[in-house]
């Protein structure tokens, strides 16, 4: 990212940039080649964060640590699905994140309360994407896995998959997340942008001593929102091969 410390000083003509460290917190320390250090707040949702992850690692040649990424971006997609829908109901926070806490550490349960929010805002029972098949060269439905069962295979059975088939299981996923922001940000924009929003507010609450600069990165599946969106995963994968050396030193 462009060091904002360099772009203040006077006579500094050159954009200087700085790098960070993606973590699990929402806040990042950047230094700069002139030692400015910056405290940084990234605006993405994580779900895309951890996709952009598992993109990468799928363009690096690594499928198994691709779908293991990609699913964990899907389990806080529907995090997110039930916070902005609890948002549109003017549900306080304080109140669900007690409830969040009671399901945190079970996927299931997770999975649970996706459905009936779903369920309760639409009028309509979600279509689940563990039951889905991809179409895959050469290979009948019958011998194909679900994702359920692809992802269970992949993670808890070490299953190396081939990186076609990881691709196409990619498919799936993508195609999901992206059918379901458009029918939430449809009714629900402003809810949807406040929840990408949220950690940098706390953060800038919880240091409020400290200059906090809030920025956004590219990743695959902000730009599908875009007019100019892909069309399938693989036209991402080779759309993230334009910009992903902003990721790199």
């Amino acid at each position: 990212m462009p060091c904002i410390k360099c772009f203040d000083q006077d006579g500094i003509r050159e954009p200087v940039f700085s790098y960070l460290e993606i973590g699990d917190s929402n806040i990042h320390e950047a230094t700069c080649a002139r030692r400015h250090t910056t405290l940084v707040a990234l605006t993405q949702h994580k779900h895309e964060v951890l996709f952009e992850i598992g993109a990468m690692a799928l363009a690096d040649g690594y499928p198994r640590e691709a779908i293991a990424t990609i699913a964990a971006a899907l389990e806080r997609f529907y995090e997110l699905c039930v916070r902005v829908i609890c948002a549109s109901q003017k549900i306080p926070d304080e109140q669900l994140n007690a409830a969040w806490r009671l399901v945190d550490a079970a996927s299931e349960r997770q999975f649970g309360a996706f459905m009936f929010c779903m369920l309760l805002w639409s009028n309509e029972s979600p279509e689940l994407i563990d039951n889905m098949k991809p179409t895959l060269p050469n290979t009948p439905k019958s011998k194909t896995k679900t994702w359920k069962e692809f992802r269970n295979a992949v993670i808890h059975k070490g299953l190396l998959p081939a990186e076609h088939v990881a691709i196409e299981y990619c498919e799936l996923v993508y195609a999901h997340i992206n059918q379901l922001t458009k029918k939430l940000t449809s009714e629900h924009e402003a809810e949807w942008l406040a929840q990408a929003h949220r950690q940098a507010t706390e953060a800038q609450q919880e240091n409020s001593e400290k200059e906090l600069v809030l920025y956004a990165v590219p990743t695959t599946l902000f730009l599908a929102r875009g007019t100019n969106a892909p069309d399938s995963f693989m036209e991402a994968l080779k759309q993230l091969g334009g910009y992903r050396e902003i990721y790199t030193r």
